[in-house]
């Protein structure tokens, strides 16, 4: 019942998530989507935090084999299953209610027996938790991508000058967005309603590092101010 709670939060945002993907969301793809390019073609992939499937769907177009589409959030689910019915209908698409935990991703590749491994991992704004938590997830997640295999985290800058402000304070067209998710997320954990664990750049390149265990980590280029993206090449 102490999960739930902390999950609430989560719960809440599936009601507005679906209006909540604005072009910031949508360039975030387009820039996780260059860095890919072509090898995307034929893998599987695991969309962690999947949400209503607006990734899912993309990795679908950009020709990934089949995609585990992860979120503990059931409401976040049907979404996704409306978003992509054919492809769930066609096993493409297979969608794992589920936390987080280290032994996930070996689980779901024991349900498998075309693919060894998966070929991107993604954590795209999820990855909420504290480093303590994160790192253990983390090199299970790499030992389960194939060789040249890619495990992505997108995740929003910890300091809120970043986060909300383009540089020199120059307001953006996200900022009130911005400033409101953060206060009522910021509230949410503090009430323990919702885990909301945050990194500066270097932080997130940190524990990345630590979770490569020697492979090599690099930031994806973005146009984007107010999200770091890192990965991990297997």
């Amino acid at each position: 019942m102490k999960f739930e709670r902390r999950q609430l939060s989560w719960y809440v945002s599936a009601v507005l998530y679906r209006y909540s993907y604005i072009s910031l969301a949508h360039q975030l793809d387009e820039d996780l989507f260059a860095y890919l390019g072509d090898y995307l073609n034929g893998i599987l992939a695991a969309d962690c935090g999947c949400g209503p499937g607006q990734v899912t769907e993309k990795l679908l177009a950009h020709g990934v084999g089949r995609v585990y589409a992860i979120d503990h959030n059931a409401a976040m689910l049907r979404q996704l299953e409306v978003r992509v019915q054919q492809a769930v209908q066609e096993g493409r698409v297979l969608n794992v209610q589920s936390r987080f935990y280290p032994a996930l991703f070996s689980e779901l590749l024991t349900q498998t027996d075309f693919f060894s491994g998966f070929g991107l991992i993604l954590f795209k704004r999820s990855l909420y938790m504290p480093p303590e938590e994160a790192l253990p997830l983390l090199r299970a997640a790499v030992a389960s991508l194939i060789p040249g295999g890619k495990l992505v985290v997108i995740h929003g800058e910890r300091s809120l000058l970043q986060y909300a402000f383009l540089p020199d304070m120059k307001v953006a067209s996200y900022t009130l967005y911005h400033l409101i998710n953060r206060f009522f997320s910021r509230v949410g954990h503090a009430l323990g309603l919702g885990e909301y664990s945050l990194y500066t750049r270097q932080a997130l390149i940190d524990l990345l590092t630590q979770a490569a265990e020697g492979k090599p980590v690099e930031i994806i280029p973005s146009q984007q101010h107010a999200y770091n993206l890192v990965a991990i090449t297997a």
